[in-house]
């Protein structure tokens, strides 16, 4: 009864009826492997429409004093960017440390930190510490980004921490987090 219903509504509709007698038509054209996803584009999807995702680069950053740099991101902007961040200081003796902070808006990422260790004492030379966040922002407002920079027992290159954002392309995901998952015994 289903079929007749199927059938009539298609001839009214002037679609003739697969017949159960007609074999399947086959391609005309082979089907070959599938090809390959295109690469996530860079910036916004089209729900932010209005915003943009521009490159940062030295324009938007400024050595604040040879523990701070500071880049902003301008109002409207929404992507993902990857953040990188160093630091370097001559140790002055015994006891040199260093430590790293990447600060976006009011949160932080981080800190990374070399402090000594009795099989691992840094007491002359330089070293540069180094630490990498990825965030994905979403601003009406100017952002600031900070890369926060601290030694002990020695001496911080003048130039200040160095602060680089890289562009890096949506792949549609917002947000994950593991959940506590139940496990057999």
């Amino acid at each position: 009864m289903r079929t007749l219903i199927i059938a009539a509504a298609l001839s009214v509709t002037g679609v003739a009826a697969p017949s159960a007698q007609t074999p399947p038509l086959k391609p005309s054209v082979p089907v070959g492997p599938a090809t390959p996803a295109p690469a996530a584009p860079l910036g916004p999807p089209r729900a932010f429409q209005g915003y943009s995702q521009p490159d940062i680069g030295p324009n938007y950053c400024r050595v604040i004093n040879p523990g701070q740099t500071t880049c902003t991101l301008p109002a409207m902007t929404a992507g993902r960017y990857l953040v990188k961040a160093s630091g370097t200081s001559t140790a002055q003796g015994a006891g040199a440390a260093q430590q790293l902070t990447i600060i976006i808006g009011n949160r932080t990422c981080g800190p990374a930190s070399r402090k000594p260790t009795p099989t691992n004492s840094w007491t002359a030379g330089p070293k540069t510490i180094r630490l990498h966040c990825e965030i994905l922002v979403l601003t009406d407002r100017p952002l600031a980004v900070t890369a926060a920079y601290a030694d002990a027992k020695a001496t911080k290159a003048p130039a200040g921490p160095i602060l680089v954002l890289e562009r890096l392309p949506w792949e549609g995901v917002l947000d994950v987090s593991p959940t506590p998952t139940p496990q057999d015994p």
